[in-house]
């Protein structure tokens, strides 16, 4: 079984850049710190505890962890602490928090006995000149930040936006029934840019624009698809304050392929905005489902939030988080967490994907815990329209069933 995946989903090799963690359970300055930090040039893992970071750091070797340290809650960072200690972490730790310099100092202290390296902490609100002098003095910055002087509003008015799409594959049959649209910079100097390093300071109106044009490649796409006769569902991932401003239901009808068999596309919300929006994201979608667009909870699993709470939605599909897929080979705890999210979805008779997956173990470990759909490097990278197309019709040529139909 394994080499059968190894021959039908070569993995692509990373390159490795700078990488930090970041345990915060703020959602909202979690987010908004990651964002700075990869905008510095450094990679950014959000973990919202400390639960399993001993295997992340095993896993993937950060160069930095960022610990916040909670006066109501002091335990989380003397465990954090205590995890990068038995794995014997060698990087450097730096803490974060709502507290007194005392305090900083106090745990710092704790981190030192435990033999770690530990750097000056930081009080919150965060000036990030802080940050990016750290970065630059542990020489962390090792990926500088591409294209000096581009902004996302200039790539836009430049044209330089395009699309690639990612792969979601069916497990058991080998095939792929779906992709998610990612948004690149195509620079005429600098090659192929991710906007991720623009987005933490773009306008609000420079975002929405972004949205606006990720919808119109993803149904463009989907139409060209459709010629081919091939049948895929196409995915936009957007947040729920920039899709209210768009105008979907005009762009679908604008756009669309006149097929009866056309699958629709996706919008892949993140769990998190949706807690506290079920009424406003259910009458959104209920008029949007009439337009032939589903509604997918992206990143399940990492706002911990209350199954009871979201089966009031019209979601079609649960994309489980990479934190919990990752390592559900080996981890007890990741699989079941992976298997009561499965349940979950099938409760509902809707879909669950795993996301993020990277090895042939983990691909076989969602398969044995009931899920089908997967998506992640060890199938594919986001690849150019053109590339997902062939992908798509080489399978073809080997199997009459490689697209849902």
């Amino acid at each position: 079984m394994s080499e059968m995946f190894v021959e039908s989903w070569p993995a692509a090799a990373a390159e490795r850049t700078a990488l930090c963690f970041v345990v915060d359970p703020d959602f909202g300055f979690l987010q908004n710190f990651c964002k700075q930090l990869r905008s510095a040039g450094v990679d950014a893992v959000e973990l919202l505890n400390g639960a399993r970071l001993a295997e992340n750091v095993d896993d993937h070797h950060p160069d930095l962890v960022f610990i916040d340290v909670n006066t109501n809650n002091p335990y989380e960072c003397a465990r954090a602490l205590t995890a990068l200690k038995e794995c014997q972490y060698s990087g450097r730790v730096q803490l974060i928090g709502r507290c007194e310099t005392a305090v900083l100092e106090s745990f710092r202290k704790l981190g030192n006995d435990f033999a770690l390296e530990m750097l000056p902490g930081l009080q919150k609100p965060v000036n990030f000149s802080h940050v990016r002098k750290t970065i630059l003095e542990q020489k962390l910055n090792s990926r500088p930040v591409p294209a000096p002087g581009l902004t996302l509003k200039s790539a836009l008015a430049s044209d330089f936006i395009t699309f690639w799409y990612q792969p979601k594959v069916n497990l058991i049959k080998r095939r792929v029934v779906g992709a998610e649209a990612f948004a690149r910079i195509a620079h005429p100097q600098h090659g192929i840019i991710a906007p991720a390093h623009f987005l933490a300071s773009a306008a609000d109106e420079d975002i929405i624009e972004l949205a606006r044009r990720a919808f119109v490649s993803a149904l463009k796409f989907s139409a060209k698809l459709d010629q081919a006769g091939i049948h895929l569902q196409v995915a936009v991932n957007v947040d729920f304050d920039t899709l209210t401003k768009i105008p979907v239901a005009e762009l679908v009808s604008a756009h669309r392929p006149r097929n009866a068999q056309w699958p629709g596309i996706a919008i892949e919300l993140p769990e998190a905005q949706l807690l506290n929006k079920v009424v406003a994201v259910r009458e959104r979608f209920q008029d949007l489902q009439k337009c032939g667009v589903a509604l997918v909870i992206d990143n399940f699993g990492r706002a911990n939030s209350s199954f009871a709470a979201l089966r009031y939605l019209p979601f079609s599909e649960i994309k489980i988080d990479p934190s919990f897929v990752q390592n559900c080979a080996g981890n007890k705890g990741n699989a079941r967490i992976c298997k009561s999210m499965i349940q979950f979805a099938q409760n509902f008779e809707r879909m669950a994907t795993a996301v993020g997956i990277e090895t042939v173990e983990d691909a076989q470990a969602i398969m044995s815990l009931g899920c089908n759909i997967g998506q992640g490097y060890i199938f594919g990278k986001p690849m150019t329209d053109q590339q997902l197309v062939t992908m798509v019709m080489t399978g073809r040529e080997k199997s009459e069933s490689f697209v849902s139909a």
